[in-house]
């Protein structure tokens, strides 16, 4: 925008472009919008999330584990994962440390979730979202969950249900079981931290949301596909009805 609309003499062209005007206008101008129109309600939006999610601690803790295991899965590492996460980390300072434990569980399925999805049902999906997939678990085991975002992208209305519905089952196991993980990290790193029969609950709680969400996403990209069959098959025949 602003190289658009200010130019200078071509002499200094690489001059503005590249050291003074437009890096330092374009900065100026996007820090001010975001420090003064956008960076205010998302402050309060966090704070007012914090207040809430802090209220459901206590006799309501699967609740919440619930409500961390969704908000993870839901925007892949934006802000809805990012405010879940400044919970679970002023929870840990504060000697809570099962909402971590949610979060650290649920980090991982998604990835995992594009492999199997991919890898068991290749019909419902595009050749580059299996080329992706091929490799999104090891994402998972590091608790990456931005290796999904391309499914996402793709078909976002039955993505993020999907990994959405198995996230909160498992925040909600994890929460049942009163796991708690003190220590910042996610993936199965986490797991050298945790006590074995600990890490065992930690890690099927995470497989049960795979194939849960695994289940649910195909489901809905059958469904879509069938759809598509229907309507090439009929768009064939009236085709051919014009033909005759």
């Amino acid at each position: 925008m602003v190289k658009a609309n200010i130019k200078g003499p071509k002499s200094l062209s690489a001059f503005f472009t590249f050291y003074t005007l437009y890096p330092v206008l374009g900065t100026f101008i996007a820090g001010s919008l975001m420090l003064f129109l956008v960076g205010r309600p998302v402050v309060a939006l966090n704070i007012a999330t914090t207040n809430w999610l802090n209220e459901l601690c206590g006799r309501n803790a699967v609740i919440l584990g619930a409500i961390l295991g969704a908000m993870v899965s839901f925007d892949f590492g934006g802000p809805v994962n990012k405010a879940g996460y400044a919970f679970c980390i002023g929870s840990m300072a504060n000697g809570n440390y099962m909402p971590y434990a949610a979060f650290a569980s649920v980090k991982m399925v998604s990835a995992f979730t594009a492999t199997a999805s991919t890898m068991l049902f290749p019909k419902y999906y595009l050749e580059e979202e299996i080329e992706v997939g091929k490799s999104t678990w090891i994402l998972g085991l590091a608790g990456i969950t931005e290796g999904a975002i391309p499914m996402m992208i793709e078909d976002p209305f039955r993505v993020i249900p999907s990994f959405v519905a198995g996230s909160a089952v498992t925040g909600a196991i994890v929460a049942f079981f009163k796991l708690g993980l003190n220590v910042p990290g996610a993936g199965i790193v986490s797991m050298l931290v945790l006590e074995p029969h600990i890490a065992g609950i930690w890690l099927g709680a995470a497989i049960i949301e795979t194939i849960i969400s695994t289940v649910v996403l195909t489901m809905l990209k059958r469904a879509k596909y069938r759809d598509e069959n229907k309507k090439m098959q009929f768009e064939i025949e009236k085709r051919l009805e014009k033909a005759l």
